[in-house]
């Protein structure tokens, strides 16, 4: 089924004739002379029209059971025929089903499965079918509106690269649907995912795929590197097509909204899971929308701590749950006698979550397991959004000049006062720094944690914070200095707020050494 942009008309009336005159009581019409005829009508085509020899399986149902089962009916460029006539009662109703592309078998089908490749087209990929109930045998056709019933992907392409676009390829979509008496789809249950080619035509790709509920991703090779991009969750309806927009950067690709498309039923954009708006100062990175600002030393930050969870993990809070990953934000406790752990959504959205390291760089905790390992995180992505990272010292001492021994005092930094990184100068650039607490875990021997950033002597608020960073800071060994006594604690340079001061002028934000299992709040940087 070759396809062209077209629509449908108005509403179709099934022609039936009468099996005897009421005025002259002639002797009922024999219908089983009549050839049965479909004649297709297609709402919002994919491409197109049924073209000559395409073939449709019909199925015609009596209260006797099934006159037809799966009968073979093609195209002659007006009407689907076969060389099957009605049944010679005129009087008795039927119920129609028709479906494409046909597939030979004695009964219609109860699973079609979409080509995973689908670059030479769209058209055995996309399952029509059309269902008519009450029609009466006639000679003239049988007019059926035939309804798409899988779902459609429109994806348009800009190539910044100035290298060619090798390929694109699209994951997580289960290409298996079950066809249900009705002949509508839904998807197959526990059918696996598979990755799937689009087809290209005049600048755009389309992609047909059962309709279901997914978090894509897009893939794209380019250059002979391969980028992808993940996107938000999507529920994808039957007979709906869904647009995609893809910016192919030399380091990364981005999903941003496309224009309207025609044609089908319009679903609407699929939005990435991250989309970014440095303009109007902000990302919107898994449904979530985070205030960025680009401080003077020439890089983009967030301006609010990383409220995203990765996949499978759930915040704790308990602190004995030691390798947890993630958990909850904190807050002061009611009598202000030290913190405790809160899951409302209005401090989540203000504080963010607190995250181990090898969380915050990607990993599982306890996948570090050696130095070697820790180093080459320099940098890393991590939960961060694509084509941000992590923060490296050289960030960190690039915005607020003083860190830890041994790394140098940069006092160039625009944010640093001459004594300390300062939180008042970084929150006049809107950098919006408050400590949030951490999660204190000195090492992979310990069974719990203890709450960071209380004192007595400002008890209504939280005063410091260790924010993760990316860059190795050093190693302690089960047994002091021996290597093969295996890891104990692994550090990373980070940010430590704090405001245990009376003035604000004095509260500081220098670079610290986190360790590995502390549970501290992310602010990405902008590659």
């Amino acid at each position: 089924m070759k396809k062209a942009l077209i629509l449908a008309g108005a509403a179709v009336l099934a022609l039936v004739a009468c099996n005897k005159n009421p005025e002259t009581d002639q002797t009922p019409v024999d219908f089983s002379q009549y050839k049965i005829r479909v004649e297709p009508v297609i709402t919002r085509v994919t491409e197109t029209n049924f073209e000559n020899g395409d073939a449709i399986g019909v199925s015609i149902v009596r209260k006797a059971g099934d006159f037809a089962s799966n009968a073979q009916f093609t195209y002659d460029g007006t009407a689907f025929t076969g060389g099957l006539n009605w049944y010679e009662d005129g009087e008795e109703a039927c119920t129609l089903k028709a479906y494409y592309p046909y597939k030979e078998g004695e009964a219609l089908p109860t699973m079609f499965t979409v080509q995973q490749d689908q670059t030479k087209g769209t058209a055995s990929s996309d399952f029509v079918s059309a269902v008519k109930e009450n029609v009466l045998p006639s000679a003239n056709a049988v007019s059926m509106v035939f309804k798409h019933q899988l779902s459609r992907l429109v994806a348009t392409v800009k190539n910044n690269t100035g290298a060619e676009i090798e390929s694109i390829v699209f994951e997580e979509f289960v290409p298996v649907a079950n066809i249900a008496a009705d002949l509508t789809a839904k998807v197959a249950d526990g059918a696996k995912w598979q990755p799937m080619k689009p087809f290209f035509k005049d600048g755009t790709y389309y992609l047909i795929v059962p309709a279901q509920t997914v978090k894509p991703v897009v893939k794209v090779t380019v250059g002979g590197k391969e980028l992808s991009q993940k996107l938000a969750e999507a529920n994808l309806e039957p007979g709906k097509q869904y647009s995609v927009s893809i910016v192919v950067n030399k380091e990364e690709i981005k999903v941003v909204l496309a224009g309207e498309i025609e044609n089908w039923n319009d679903g609407g954009e699929l939005e990435g899971d991250f989309k970014e708006n440095l303009e109007e100062g902000y990302f919107t990175y898994a449904g979530v929308k985070y205030s960025v600002v680009k401080m003077q030393d020439g890089k983009w930050w967030m301006a609010q701590n990383l409220a995203y969870l990765p996949e499978g993990c759930t915040p704790a809070t308990d602190l004995s749950a030691v390798t947890a990953g993630v958990f909850a934000p904190l807050k002061v406790n009611a009598d202000q006698s030290g913190l405790e752990f809160t899951t409302d959504e209005a401090v989540v959205a203000a504080n963010g979550y607190l995250y181990q390291a090898e969380v915050a760089l990607g990993l599982n905790v306890g996948d570090l397991q050696n130095v070697a390992e820790a180093e080459a995180l320099e940098g890393a992505q991590g939960i961060c959004p694509t084509g941000w990272h992590v923060p490296t010292i050289d960030d960190i001492t690039g915005l607020v000049g003083k860190a830890v021994s041994p790394i140098p005092t940069n006092a160039e930094a625009p944010y640093y006062n001459g004594s300390n990184g300062s939180i008042a100068l970084l929150n006049a650039d809107g950098f919006n720094m408050a400590p949030v607490g951490a999660i204190s875990i000195q090492d992979n021997t310990k069974t719990a944690g203890t709450f960071m950033g209380w004192n007595t002597k400002y008890p209504d608020k939280i005063t410091s914070s260790m924010l993760c960073g990316s860059s190795y800071a050093g190693v302690t060994y089960n047994t002091s200095g021996d290597e093969t006594s295996g890891v104990k604690n692994l550090q990373f340079f980070g940010l430590m707020p704090m405001t245990n001061k009376d003035a604000e002028a004095d509260f500081t934000c220098n670079g610290t050494k986190v360790s590995y299992r502390i549970a501290g709040p992310v602010r990405c940087v902008r590659n």
